[in-house]
């Protein structure tokens, strides 16, 4: 009787331990999981709250392009994201050019919050107007297209003839 006590109490023991050591292994996977979905869901919202249209293309010069965009999605656009977007521009057919923003030689792109609010952000239905600067006569008469790139990686492409 005395035997049967004493083992029953050593796989209980046993149990415990072996039940202890698993909890510990497995615990900081399922913690740093929760992490990663979280961070991912967050991600996946943004994506899926961001959206813009173009609104209007022109060239007042060759080597010159005006881009009106505006915010149709549920999200706001903060200055320090929309200067690290990127914007490429290229004749259809051909390949594309990316041009960087504020670069101090061209291509390159500056914008302006045409109705802002006041808060330099890029609201929900507010307009940009997006300068874009090539170094040649680029923006000739013929078929070409623009393409923004935004900093979560959302983009919009429109073609358009000059």
């Amino acid at each position: 009787m005395a035997q049967e006590v004493m083992s029953s109490a050593l796989l209980m023991i046993a149990t415990i331990i072996a039940t202890v050591a698993l909890i510990n292994a497995v615990y900081p996977s399922i913690y740093g999981m929760t992490g990663s979905i979280t961070v991912m869901s967050n991600t996946v919202n943004d994506r899926m709250k961001c959206d813009v249209k173009f609104v209007y293309e022109t060239s007042s010069a060759q080597n010159s392009l005006t881009v009106w965009m505006k915010n149709t999605g549920k999200t706001q656009v903060f200055a320090e994201s929309l200067e690290h977007s990127d914007v490429f521009y290229g004749k259809i057919g051909d390949v594309m050019t990316r041009a960087g923003y504020d670069a101090a030689d061209a291509p390159k792109w500056t914008y302006v919050i045409e109705n802002d609010n006041g808060n330099s952000i890029w609201d929900p239905s507010e307009t940009i107007k997006i300068s874009l600067s090539s170094p040649d006569d680029y923006f000739t008469s013929g078929d070409h297209r623009v393409r923004v790139v935004l900093y979560n990686g959302i983009y919009v492409e429109d073609a358009f003839t000059l």
